[in-house]
């Protein structure tokens, strides 16, 4: 324990200065005092240590999404700890609702063992190489704004999509799941496009961005499928390939829609590909490449067909995109497009196969007991 305790101590010490400086006697003596000592050495350290993430465009969702899962337990601990300095107003709401997702809210102070010390050791280092994000939201404490018009999907409209989603994943009939997923596309499609027309004013349009985590493995297929969402519904992405995430940009609606129905297609393709024939690993790079690309088609024939002759749109979605490509540029200066490729053409030909018959609709919310 006596290493254990000493490392955090110095750690805390570290952070706390934010150079090498020599750390001070009393952290040898930090053994002799005890877990509960070494324990609040261990959190002041990775408290001090999400702080300055926060400062480095990290979100609580962010870090809960790349933390190892033996240290989960642990961090939500630790955002606990750290977000007790900040009143609720000094939180912008997306920090508030991954707060409340995560459920951080009233989780009792941990008690420290020699085991979730190594942990917290595992921790500190997993979060202290972390690189910069870009920005997405105000860090906390800093002064926080409403967007006009940011009102997201209407929820009774984003209920039925997930009804039509649910009802499709229970069906074993193909050719009904495939009528069910047009359907609930070309009415997210028509929902998106009233709500531009009910805004269509002279008010400047605002563009937000959002994070997307993949899951492994096959990450570069599966943000194409996020791509291919996110492009049929107005949104630009970005994939970091080091860590596993996609970064959107776009109107507060489309990104709601894109990520929601992103999320369900990558449950889908998973599904898809668990129901193929167990092949090579070329096979499945290629099926879920195939099953993006399916994707990317019929989004975008079914949001064209749902809108299509509306003149109305014109004006306000072009402000919406202007502002959409300004953040964007703003964000990711200097951004490079890479080309996928694939070795095996009939995990393409199975890939699209699978995304022919895939839902496009978000999956139904859980409700409470």
């Amino acid at each position: 324990m006596a290493v254990l305790a000493a490392r955090l101590t110095e750690a805390a010490v570290v952070l706390a200065g934010g150079d090498r400086r020599p750390v001070p006697t009393y952290v040898r003596d930090v053994a002799a005092r005890g877990l509960p000592t070494a324990g609040a050495a261990a959190m002041m350290a990775l408290a001090h240590s999400l702080e300055l993430l926060w400062g480095r465009g990290w979100l609580p969702a962010d870090v809960a999404a790349v933390a190892p899962k033996p240290v989960r337990g642990l961090l939500l601990d630790a955002i606990a700890h750290e977000g007790e300095r900040y009143a609720t107003r000094e939180l912008h709401p997306t920090w508030r609702t991954q707060l409340l997702d995560l459920g951080v809210a009233d989780r009792p102070a941990p008690e420290f063992t020699e085991h979730s010390l190594a942990l917290a050791v595992e921790l500190l280092a997993a979060l202290m190489v972390l690189p910069q994000l870009p920005h997405l939201i105000p860090a906390p404490g800093t002064p926080t704004t409403t967007t006009p018009g940011a009102h997201g999907v209407d929820r009774r409209v984003l209920a039925r999509v997930r009804a039509l989603l649910a009802k499709a994943e229970s069906t074993p009939y193909p050719d009904e799941a495939e009528a069910l997923s047009t359907k609930a596309q070309e009415l997210m499609a028509r929902h998106a496009f009233e709500q531009a027309v009910l805004e269509h004013d002279d008010r400047p349009q605002d563009a937000s961005a959002h994070r997307i985590w993949l899951t492994g493995p096959y990450q570069g297929p599966k943000a194409q499928l996020v791509d291919a969402v996110a492009t049929a519904n107005r949104c630009r992405a970005v994939f970091y390939a080091q860590l596993g995430c996609v970064a959107l940009v776009g109107n507060h609606t489309d990104l709601e829609i894109s990520t929601v129905l992103s999320t369900s297609l990558q449950v889908q393709a998973t599904q898809a590909m668990k129901r193929t024939p167990a092949r090579t690993r070329a096979f499945r790079h290629a099926f879920l490449t195939g099953y993006a690309h399916r994707i990317r088609t019929r989004l975008t024939t079914a949001t064209t067909e749902a809108t299509s002759g509306d003149t109305r749109l014109v004006p306000v979605l072009g402000r919406r995109q202007q502002a959409v490509d300004i953040k964007f540029a703003a964000m990711f200066p200097g951004i490079r497009v890479r080309r996928s490729t694939i070795s095996d053409t009939s995990g393409w030909s199975a890939g699209q196969a699978a995304a022919t018959l895939a839902d496009l609709t978000p999956p139904r919310p859980r409700v409470a007991s």
